[in-house]
C-alpha cells in the first residue's frame, strides 16, 4: 500500500463487495440446506404415517424409493 496507495484505496473499496458476496453465498447455502432438511422431514413423516396404516415396510420402500433399511430406521 505504502507503494501503491491508489491501488490500496481501490483494493480497500473492493473488501466490503467480497465480504457482502461472501454473505449472500453462505445465505443461499443455508436457505438450500434447510429446504433440503425440510423435504428430509416430510418424507420421514410420509413414511410413518404409511406404517402406521398398515404398510408394509417392503411396499413403503418400494413407494418412496428408499433402500428398506432407511425405511426400518424411522419404525
Amino acid at each position: 500500500m505504502k507503494q501503491y496507495p491508489e491501488e490500496g484505496e481501490a483494493i480497500m473499496e473492493l473488501m466490503p463487495h467480497w465480504k457482502r458476496w461472501g454473505y449472500e453465498e453462505g445465505k443461499a447455502e443455508g436457505i438450500e440446506e434447510g429446504k433440503e432438511k425440510a423435504r428430509e422431514e416430510a418424507q420421514a413423516e410420509i413414511i410413518r404415517k404409511l406404517l402406521l396404516h398398515g404398510f408394509t415396510p417392503e411396499a413403503v420402500s418400494k413407494a418412496v424409493e428408499l433402500p428398506l433399511d432407511e425405511i426400518k430406521k424411522l419404525m
